[in-house]
């Protein structure tokens, strides 16, 4: 009998974990950072065109409702600057 890894029960305590909701605050942070505006609308009005997403997309990712793709992630990364995303202070707390 073959192993379905989609049925893994591991899978579960990693998505779920700690490192889901990190994740996703690391790149809410990115993205003001990237994008820097007064409010959540401003960052995505100013984001959507660039990552060429809907505004509502960048919000969710701003509220850490959904993860983003890695095409999306080092698009970011490119714009804030790998300098400032590696540093001991990178992000803005969600």
């Amino acid at each position: 009998m073959w192993k379905n890894p989609a049925q893994n029960a591991r899978r579960g305590k990693f998505a779920w974990s700690g490192h889901r909701t990190r994740s996703r605050k690391w790149f809410a942070g990115m993205l003001w950072r990237a994008f820097p505006a007064e409010s959540e609308r401003g960052v995505a009005q100013r984001a959507a065109p660039v990552l060429d997403v809907s505004e509502r997309q960048v919000i969710n990712w701003l509220r850490c409702d959904h993860d983003a793709a890695l095409s999306y992630v080092t698009a970011v990364l490119v714009i804030a600057g790998a300098e400032t995303v590696l540093g001991p202070d990178s992000g803005r707390a969600a």
